[in-house]
């Protein structure tokens, strides 16, 4: 099936009730948790600070390590047009993450991403000159391009997760009911949005593992809820 954001309440909902006394997730409270999970469980595909280790230069699971992270994050990966200016300087977009890959904007020539200690040796380079192989560097408020007069670049990129919402009218008690037409969907794949629902559940102190969430998935599924 392909979870919609009501799916993921009504799952979530589930698993409180069979397991906290209190039994029930208000849609604000949800919306908080829901968000915070699928924000945990991206920075876990792109490679968590806190998984590196002194001699271990890469995190446990980390973006562009395989083809099953990659496919997990194909629908926060998006692609844009920067425009440059004549310092050489374009921000980043409103929604970026990380880079995945930078172009020239003609053709599809890679733009190399160079660390500012390493700076000097490129730009004086007789081997790879800058003007014929343009670099970039990550600062705090954008990209900084050299050559300064490469005037636009491609880049795909990753974006923060969409927030979910689940959006809802009052009935005649008072009561939340969906609304699709006020909700924001869920991006993920089917197997992406169960580890977030786990990710979720240990937030509001249910813990569960994966196949424990898939089996009430399939129980609300058996019931018609």
């Amino acid at each position: 099936m392909a979870y919609n954001v009501n799916d993921v309440y009504k799952l979530v909902l589930y698993a409180v009730g069979k397991n906290l006394q209190q039994g029930y997730l208000s849609p604000e409270d949800f919306q908080i948790t829901i968000n915070q999970a699928q924000k945990s469980y991206a920075s876990y595909l792109l490679g968590s600070f806190q998984q590196y280790a002194p001699g271990r230069p890469e995190a446990r699971v980390e973006f562009g390590q395989n083809s099953v992270i990659r496919a997990r994050l194909v629908p926060i990966i998006y692609n844009t047009t920067l425009s440059v200016d004549g310092t050489g300087f374009s921000p980043y977009p409103s929604d970026f993450v990380q880079v995945d890959a930078m172009w020239s904007y003609y053709g599809y020539d890679r733009i190399r991403e160079i660390q500012q200690n390493q700076f000097y040796g490129v730009y004086n380079s007789v081997i790879d000159p800058i003007a014929n192989y343009p670099v970039y560097m990550i600062e705090n408020a954008g990209f900084r391009f050299f050559p300064n007069t490469i005037g636009q670049a491609k880049m795909s990129y990753v974006i923060e997760p969409p927030d979910m919402v689940w959006g809802y009218t009052l009935d005649v008690n008072g009561v939340p009911v969906y609304n699709p037409a006020s909700s924001v969907q869920p991006v993920w794949s089917d197997a992406a949005i169960l580890e977030i629902i786990v990710r979720a559940l240990r937030i509001i102190g249910v813990n569960l593992d994966y196949n424990q969430v898939s089996g009430y998935a399939v129980q609300i599924e058996n019931q018609g809820q």
